[in-house]
């Protein structure tokens, strides 16, 4: 099975996987969602996935917000929160800290 279909079958299904990842994700973060692929933690991180306010928790929260609006819905809401406030005060960043520590 190529990993095309399975990146294809998993959008349709919207169904999240999360990587560890040997190397660091540019600038400040610790993780990244990215659509329809995953979310990205790294390595150094993976100890600090569980509970609330978790990196993992916050990036899943991420993942809800792309089921609710699905692909192209995300990336355009996301990338205008954050031309137009920043990454720390864009409203998905905020919604998800917010409903990580819930």
């Amino acid at each position: 099975m190529s990993l095309f279909f399975i990146i294809f079958i998993l959008n349709l299904l919207k169904q999240e996987m999360v990587f560890c990842i040997p190397f660091n994700i540019p600038g400040s973060q610790m993780a990244a969602t990215i659509p329809p692929f995953g979310i990205f933690i790294e390595n150094k991180y993976q100890n600090e996935t569980k509970g609330k306010g978790s990196i993992l928790s916050h990036e899943k929260i991420h993942w809800m917000q792309y089921r609710k609006y699905g692909l192209l819905g995300f990336y355009t809401k996301y990338i205008y929160g954050y031309l137009k406030y920043g990454r720390k005060y864009s409203p998905m960043e905020e919604e998800a800290r917010k409903l990580s520590k819930l």
